[in-house]
C-alpha cells in the first residue's frame, strides 16, 4: 500500500502553492499518495504517514499559519515523519550564506519537530501579486522576477521520497 503524504503549505501570493504542487507531483509520479493543501483547510493528519511543510516567508518569517498549523498538531507530528521546506527570495542565490540565514527562519518548527530533510528555495517576487501597502515597501528594495529552481525542487522531492520510504 502506497504511503499517504500531506504536503501543507502556507501562501500568499501563490509562489508557494505552486512549489507545494510540484513537490505533491514528483511523489506522485513515485507511486506516493498525495494530497497538497494549504494549513488554513487541513482538519486532520491521522490519515497520513508523512506531513511536509512548507510556507513563504515573509519579512523574514514564516507565515503565521503555518505556525498556527505546526502547534494545532504539534502531539500528532511527534509521531509523524516531518519535513519542511521554506520559500523565500533569500534563497534567489544558492549561497551558504543564503542557506544559513533561510535555515534561521524555521526556527519555530524546528522547536516542534526535527525534520527528515529541509528544502531552501528561492521564491518569486511578482508585484502586481501584492497588495497597494506591500508594493510601496518592496518596490526597489526587492527584485521581481521567479527565483525558483525547479529542477532543485524536484530534486529535493526525489531525495526526500527515498527517505521517506527508508523512514
Amino acid at each position: 500500500m502506497a504511503k499517504r503524504v500531506l504536503v501543507a503549505y502556507a501562501s500568499r501570493a501563490g509562489s508557494t502553492a505552486e512549489v507545494a504542487e510540484r513537490i505533491g507531483e514528483t511523489l506522485r509520479g513515485l507511486e506516493f499518495n498525495v494530497d497538497v493543501k494549504n494549513v488554513k483547510k487541513v482538519t486532520s493528519i491521522a490519515q497520513y504517514d508523512s506531513i511536509i511543510i512548507g510556507s513563504a516567508i515573509r519579512m523574514f518569517k514564516l507565515l503565521p499559519e503555518t505556525i498556527k498549523f505546526a502547534n494545532r498538531f504539534k502531539e500528532e507530528l511527534k509521531n509523524k515523519i516531518v519535513a519542511y521546506f521554506i520559500v523565500c527570495l533569500t534563497m534567489q542565490e544558492d549561497t551558504e550564506k543564503s542557506r544559513i540565514q533561510a535555515q534561521a527562519y524555521l526556527k519555530p518548527l524546528l522547536e516542534i519537530k526535527e525534520p527528515i530533510s529541509i528544502g531552501l528555495f528561492g521564491g518569486k517576487m511578482d508585484y502586481s501579486k501584492l497588495s497597494f501597502i506591500w508594493r510601496i515597501l518592496f518596490k526597489g528594495k526587492v527584485p521581481e522576477g521567479d527565483f525558483r529552481d525547479w529542477e532543485s525542487i524536484t530534486d529535493w522531492s526525489n531525495k526526500l521520497s527515498e527517505r521517506l520510504l527508508n523512514e
